[in-house]
């Protein structure tokens, strides 16, 4: 549990962090669910419930993504022993950090045996929020559950699209065009996580509608733990449906990743364009190493 309302917290943080800038307000009444589920891309852990195989998706001319080579996941701080032979035997050669320094610092990723390690922080450092500075979780989820700021309001703002995340996805698809296997992870796994993987799919030719879907699975993978945490929050208040007032930020809602998509394709013309133009993607590299042939 204690390991949940970290994940809250930061995901409530760095949500803030953007929203704090932001004049965002959304009306969205869409209810998430949190059903559980599984399914073949899930990298069944112990110390990690959001960690998925991208291989077996359908790319540029109908061929499937291979597997054993794209991963994504949250925090690797809690992996256990039997976690990390797992991981061993799957050769995973370069693992993206998307956290902070503070995050890092405060939850260091375990080390697999065999791995590199590249943090590419998504997020602004010297914003005071990200870095550490004076929000509590208190006054940032407290907003939220005193019902002063809706959890979309922190969350949408997030997804937005600056200078900070086009740097850091330059160097990303660099080191993914070496064809080497690879794992990204943020905190919670669908957020950061969640943005990257987006695009990574988009350069392989998956299908929009194929993207969204797996940007929401977070919801299926991580409602387990989620429930727990709105089951502790409902206790310690005492008031039944206060901890639901924080699904939002525990899980992802389709809008966040429809308003990041819709905002590239306002900006830049098409995903296409931005991965091309922008963040300089070779797009021939990317199939030639992930798809199979």
């Amino acid at each position: 549990m204690k390991k949940n309302l970290q994940k809250l917290f930061y995901v409530a943080l760095l949500g803030f962090a953007t929203f704090s800038n932001s004049s965002c307000s959304n009306n969205d009444e869409e209810t998430v669910t949190v059903p559980y589920a599984t399914d073949e891309n899930l990298v069944a852990l112990k110390g990690e419930d959001n960690m998925r195989d991208l291989g077996g998706y359908v790319g540029a001319d109908s061929k499937r993504i291979l597997y054993h080579k794209l991963f994504r996941s949250g925090e690797l701080s809690t992996l256990t022993a039997a976690d990390l032979e797992h991981l061993t035997s799957k050769e995973i050669y370069q693992i993206i950090d998307l956290r902070t320094t503070t995050e890092r610092t405060e939850k260091p990723d375990v080390t697999i045996k065999g791995t590199v390690h590249y943090e590419l922080s998504l997020l602004d450092e010297s914003n005071s929020l990200t870095s550490g500075g004076a929000t509590s979780s208190n006054s940032v989820m407290g907003l939220i559950l005193s019902g002063k700021v809706k959890a979309e309001e922190i969350m949408i703002p997030a997804y937005a699209v600056d200078d900070i995340k086009i740097a850091q996805w330059t160097k990303i698809f660099d080191l993914l065009e070496s064809g080497q296997t690879t794992l990204w992870h943020c905190t919670a796994g669908k957020d950061r996580a969640g943005m990257t993987s987006a695009l990574v799919l988009y350069s392989l030719g998956v299908d929009k509608k194929v993207i969204i879907e797996d940007f929401m699975k977070s919801n299926d993978y991580l409602a387990t733990s989620n429930n727990q945490t709105i089951a502790y929050i409902n206790a310690q208040y005492g008031v039944a449906g206060m901890g639901e007032k924080l699904i939002p930020l525990l899980g992802v809602k389709e809008v966040y990743i429809t308003t990041f998509l819709n905002e590239i394709e306002t900006k830049y013309g098409s995903v296409d364009n931005f991965l091309t133009k922008i963040i300089k993607v070779d797009t021939a590299k990317m199939r030639q190493n992930f798809l199979e042939k």
